[in-house]
């Protein structure tokens, strides 16, 4: 009898000490995110012209987009129904696709600005590159290569990986943004 209680209580310690990690891991990855999201004590945009204070202020907002996938997806500590995994699954989806939609739009804020605009940009060494890269990138915005997946147990995204990858667009949307709101006018120039 106290072989059985110490072979469950030792699955129990094992299960919590998982437990445990998993939380702790989750909580250190939601709040970096997090902390990379929110914005800075940045000077305002009046300093910009429309185009790029927009371009300044949305970069703010894709930030934040990019750190809410992975709040919606877990790692579960028991085997979980292929019902269970595909509604976990949809909703990864639905967030990673709102994620993609939003620094698609940004991207495409580029295209609106005139041509002293760009030249500014271009002079502050700023460039929409990283972020197309980063778009079209394998991995970060595809939990599978099957669009139209169709199985009864669907495929875990590979939540390392797409951590480092939205991790390091946050990095360069926060350095893009400070560069922007951190130029300084020539008063002489309009």
């Amino acid at each position: 009898m106290s072989w059985a209680i110490t072979v469950g209580a030792g699955v129990t310690a094992a299960a919590a000490a998982r437990w445990w990690s998993r939380e702790r891991q989750r909580d250190a990855r939601l709040r970096e995110l997090q902390a990379l999201s929110e914005g800075d004590d940045q000077p305002g945009t009046a300093h910009l012209s429309r185009g790029l204070g927009e371009l300044a202020r949305q970069a703010r907002v894709v930030r934040h987009a990019l750190a809410t996938p992975l709040s919606y997806w877990d790692n579960p500590l028991a085997p979980e129904t292929p019902w269970g995994r595909r509604a976990r699954c949809d909703a990864y989806d639905r967030a990673i696709g709102e994620a993609r939609r939003a620094l698609w739009e940004w991207l495409l804020l580029f295209r609106r600005l005139d041509e002293r605009e760009r030249l500014v940009l271009l002079g502050l060494g700023l460039s929409p590159a990283p972020f197309y890269a980063a778009l079209f990138r394998p991995g970060v915005f595809d939990r599978s290569d099957d669009l139209w997946e169709e199985v009864l147990y669907p495929e875990a995204p590979d939540l390392a990986h797409v951590f480092a990858e939205l991790r390091r667009t946050m990095i360069a949307l926060r350095t893009f943004e400070a560069t922007l709101l951190a130029r300084v006018t020539d008063p002489y120039r309009r």
